[in-house]
């Protein structure tokens, strides 16, 4: 077993991760490596705060855009159906 530090074992874990995360999502997790184990309790508390912060508006942003996407995929698949009928007619 290897030892690292708790910021060093946080980056290793977000790269052996298999998530379907964005840049800016994985960017943000491991700029919190960066201050894991460099402050006192109250500090990392305050960090972690900071980071549900983050990762609230990332889901807020995900939401909107789950949204926009299911109403484009539902506007072309109308369409393609439409367009289907009009061929086999």
């Amino acid at each position: 077993m290897k030892d690292l530090s708790a910021g060093e074992a946080w980056k290793e874990g977000i790269r052996c991760a298999n998530t379907n995360m964005s840049k800016e999502d994985l960017d943000i997790l491991e700029a919190f490596e960066k201050m894991l184990g460099k402050t006192n309790i109250e500090g990392q508390l305050s960090e972690i705060e900071l980071l549900e912060k983050f990762v609230d508006e990332q889901i807020i942003k995900a939401e909107d855009e789950q949204k926009d996407r299911s109403k484009l995929y539902k506007s072309l698949g109308v369409i393609a159906g439409i367009g289907a009928v009009i061929i086999l007619i």
